[in-house]
């Protein structure tokens, strides 16, 4: 009877996380709303009743998408370089993750390798993001609840706290956590060709927003 129990338990923690992860994605169809940025805020402490998590690098990934006024739009990846985790009682505590800038990858697809190489290379230009100066971007958890979290998301070197919805679950010993969100890019620096900053651009216009859809996956410590 205990067995049976344990096995109907494992089996509702697997339709949950395949639930959430399902939602993240069709968020990406869809577009999440703009979070709103406030300022930076110090960050939250593991405490000793939390079970702490180290992400794994490898099963970790942050995708991006930017979009044209016009419609068009250009979408790819980032690498997760590190981080930590920590929760209790169904909900994140603490934690923190750093986005490796130098591995940024272009997903859109029919693109052509040449075409590829340009756009990726101009988003690591002092257009963008910089990347030769600030090869990191990172997050840092404030405070949570067991579906939403504030933390403070820092791109090149501006920090500013936002409050995004997020779905974590746990399953023998290891910890995945999603979000999908969209962040005003101009806030954190970011103005190239932006509809708010420049006129009578055309089909150059880019709007203001990026969507980003994080995938954590994280193994306790």
């Amino acid at each position: 009877m205990h067995n049976r129990k344990s096995n109907k338990k494992t089996t509702i923690k697997k339709v949950l996380l395949l639930t959430g992860i399902a939602a993240l994605f069709m968020a990406c169809g869809s577009g999440a709303s703009t979070a709103d940025a406030g300022d930076a805020k110090e960050a939250a402490t593991a405490t000793e009743s939390n079970t702490e998590y180290a992400i794994n690098q490898t099963e970790s990934m942050l995708s991006w998408k930017g979009t044209k006024p016009s419609g068009d739009s250009h979408s790819g990846t980032v690498a997760i370089k590190e981080g930590k985790l920590a929760m209790a009682d169904g909900a994140l505590t603490a934690g923190n993750f750093v986005i490796d800038l130098t591995k940024m990858n272009v997903t859109d697809e029919g693109i052509d390798e040449e075409t590829k190489a340009k756009l990726l290379g101009h988003l690591t230009t002092g257009d963008f993001f910089e990347v030769e100066k600030y090869p990191t971007a990172s997050f840092e958890i404030i405070s949570a609840t067991a579906d939403s979290l504030t933390g403070n998301l820092t791109i090149k070197e501006v920090t500013k706290s936002i409050t995004v919805p997020y779905f974590a679950q746990t399953d023998a010993g290891k910890l995945t956590a999603t979000a999908s969100f969209a962040i005003d890019r101009t806030l954190w620096g970011v103005t190239y060709n932006s509809v708010n900053f420049f006129k009578n651009l055309g089909d150059y216009l880019i709007n203001d927003a990026i969507q980003f859809d994080v995938k954590l996956v994280a193994e306790a410590k």
